[in-house]
């Protein structure tokens, strides 16, 4: 593909990868930047086939490293679990027991539950299909449940 094709269709999709950026990190800044580089990386990078996919994981391997170097994502707001916990005592365990889980495991719990994404949008996102955000949700949300669990 000429450097020409491949720079206008990664302008076609910038949206695409802007809104995948920021759902992840949830930072104007931080999105822009990530994308940027992206782009970047994406131009150089010569033999690729699927241009927009490979821009996609790109971008989504930049925002997880980005989300590690902070250690910290969105908390969840409001969470029902277990009648005899207050608010304050479950969303402490959660958020607890969410930070012993993947970044990428966290950000599927968060773009699906929390931003209320669609598992097709979440996978667009992710640059993955939507089964495999499917079963890496189920996956994430079995493995919280069992933490949780465990701690109470």
């Amino acid at each position: 593909m000429k450097r020409a094709d491949k720079r206008q269709l990664l302008v076609e999709h910038y949206l695409d990868f802007y809104s995948a950026a920021y759902a992840l990190l949830r930072d104007e800044d931080d999105a822009k930047d990530t994308v940027q580089e992206a782009l970047v990386r994406t131009l150089v990078q010569h033999g690729v086939d699927d241009v927009r996919n490979y821009c996609m994981r790109v971008v989504k391997h930049l925002c997880i490293d980005i989300m590690r170097r902070r250690k910290t994502l969105v908390s969840l707001d409001s969470v029902t679990l277990v009648a005899d916990l207050d608010n304050n005592e479950l969303l402490r365990l959660v958020e607890q027991k969410k930070s012993e889980l993947s970044p990428v495991e966290k950000a599927l719990l968060e773009l699906h539950h929390e931003d209320g994404y669609t598992l097709s949008e979440v996978a667009a996102m992710l640059g993955t299909s939507t089964s495999s955000a499917k079963r890496l949700l189920g996956a994430a949300r079995k493995k919280l449940k069992e933490k949780i669990e465990q701690e109470i």
